[in-house]
């Protein structure tokens, strides 16, 4: 009986096979994800800003949902609701705002048009001359942007031009991403809605990717997001709302504006303390001495809110490096818009307490 002998040539061939195969498949996979994030590319970030949403609010959201009998509908429906209350009704009054800040910077600045009248600017009291170092600098131009804004402008008006429309760009950009987080939050409820099947999907999903650790990485990304949400998130809008009031009562001019400008620092984590420089200069400058002095000390203390704030929240077990933050925040809002300044800080965030998770195991 002869044996047949298995040649080189046919491993050859058996391998190659299986290299196309296997080739084919991976390709195939790849093509299938790339046209389904193609497909769901305009609504990656909505759909990722109400999955994070829903984790954050699902604490919330469980204790109403045993509340109210253990009925999710009812429950995702008040929950989505309320939300929906508490960012239209100050967003309307931030819109509107920002709709007239657009008009002054883009008309009454003249931003590329010379020929477009200037605002009348209140010129400077006569004690910014006796400030210390930049007084007698200071009151001189601020003196000749009074009499006339035109000429005085004329040299940087190329500069002017183009940081008029990153501002407007930007402003524009904060419209789109209110309505964005509105649809966001309606996503949230709908997976608010269907907990129990997304529970499982997630352990499932982790399990899959990261096997016997799945649930040690599931409870770092829910842990992560909730907590980043509460002391990076949380703090900056309670900061900016603060230091917002506090614009609005003091009548300072483009309040909508600086908020939206205190928000992105506050996120980013600038030292809002940068800001209230230019602001108590403004305060000096335009207000009596003793108003002057109480705003200056409330908005100082405002400034500093966030130092105290942090150390309690983010104490409970994030400890994620500010740059993390500060280039996920920028980064998203770079890459997302105005949603994406949200979106960026908790992402990167995650992946940055994920990987430290993956490397600590032995």
């Amino acid at each position: 009986m002869v044996s047949k002998l298995k040649s080189p040539e046919n491993d050859s061939k058996k391998y190659l096979n299986i290299a196309i195969d296997l080739i084919l498949k991976l390709g195939t996979l790849f093509l299938i994800i790339f046209l389904c994030l193609k497909i769901l590319k305009p609504f990656l970030s909505i759909l990722l800003w109400g999955l994070v949403i829903s984790i954050i609010l699902f604490p919330v959201f469980h204790k109403l949902y045993r509340w109210l009998g253990k009925r999710n509908k009812l429950a995702s429906i008040v929950i989505t609701i309320v939300a929906l209350s508490l960012l239209v009704f100050p967003s309307i009054w931030l819109v509107n705002q920002l709709v007239e800040g657009v008009k002054f910077l883009s008309g009454d600045l003249m931003i590329g048009n010379l020929a477009i009248p200037a605002p009348k600017i209140p010129p400077p009291s006569e004690s910014v001359a006796d400030w210390p170092i930049i007084g007698p600098w200071l009151y001189e131009k601020w003196l000749g942007m009074t009499e006339n804004m035109g000429e005085s402008l004329k040299g940087f008006m190329p500069h002017i031009t183009v940081w008029g429309e990153r501002i407007l760009e930007a402003l524009a950009n904060t419209g789109l991403g209110v309505l964005q987080f509105a649809v966001s939050i309606i996503i949230a409820g709908i997976f608010l809605m269907f907990f129990e099947n997304g529970s499982v999907t997630g352990r499932k999903i982790f399990k899959k990717i990261a096997g016997e650790r799945g649930e040690e990485f599931m409870h770092v990304t829910l842990v992560t997001i909730r907590n980043v949400a509460a002391g990076v998130l949380g703090v900056a809008v309670i900061q900016s709302t603060l230091m917002g009031v506090g614009l609005i009562l003091a009548d300072i001019p483009l309040a909508a504006i600086w908020i939206i400008v205190i928000l992105i620092m506050s996120i980013a984590q600038i030292p809002v303390i940068l800001f209230n420089v230019f602001l108590i200069i403004h305060l000096f400058a335009f207000k009596e001495p003793l108003p002057a002095v109480l705003w200056t000390v409330y908005f100082l203390a405002m400034g500093a809110l966030d130092n105290v704030l942090k150390p309690i929240i983010m104490g409970k077990g994030s400890d994620v490096p500010m740059l993390v933050i500060f280039l996920g925040a920028i980064g998203g809002f770079s890459a997302f818009g105005f949603i994406g300044l949200f979106l960026g800080a908790i992402l990167l965030s995650l992946a940055y307490k994920l990987y430290i998770t993956w490397i600590s195991y032995e």
